[in-house]
């Protein structure tokens, strides 16, 4: 695959992010996600509880905001080299982050965005998707263990 393929098929600006999915996830599955995160990457994360950037998720935070303390709700930043995803801890049944597609700047960065879900695939043993923003049923990429498949050609812009 070319970057200039990828570029127009996945990473392209329309104006909004592209969205990442893990569906029918559980708190178990997020403890997986923030276990890999936590592990192997750079995280930013605004702990409402001490009111301070950290570099690790506190899991126990997080539950604590899907058990009802609305004051709890907070977001993270992962780093993967210079390009960032944001998580969002809405909920417990689905795992969604999101992507500026515009970090995407090379064949090298798609490589780096699919190893992350790779990652992520693997820890929870589920599917991991690429949509266009608030687009879930409309997939760019899938990510399944070890593979990847990239749905081009299906006139995604549109």
């Amino acid at each position: 695959m070319n970057w200039e393929t990828l570029k127009n098929e996945i990473y392209y600006w329309d104006g909004s992010w592209r969205d990442i999915y893990v569906k029918e996830t559980n708190e178990d599955d997020w403890l997986k996600w923030v276990s890999v995160v936590n592990n192997k990457y750079r995280i930013q994360w605004f702990n409402p509880k001490t009111n301070k950037e950290e570099m690790q998720i506190d899991f126990e935070v997080i539950r604590e905001y899907w058990n009802g303390n609305q004051d709890l709700f907070s977001s993270a930043t992962i780093y993967i080299d210079e390009i960032q995803i944001k998580s969002h801890f809405f909920d417990d049944a689905e795992i969604e982050n999101d992507i500026d597609p515009r970090e995407f700047k090379s064949i090298d960065d798609h490589h780096k965005l699919v190893n992350y879900l790779k990652l992520i695939s693997q820890a929870c043993g589920k599917e991991v998707i690429l949509t266009p923003e608030n687009s879930s049923d409309y997939i760019l990429m899938n990510v399944n263990q070890d593979k990847a498949q990239l749905m081009i050609g299906r006139n995604n812009k549109g």
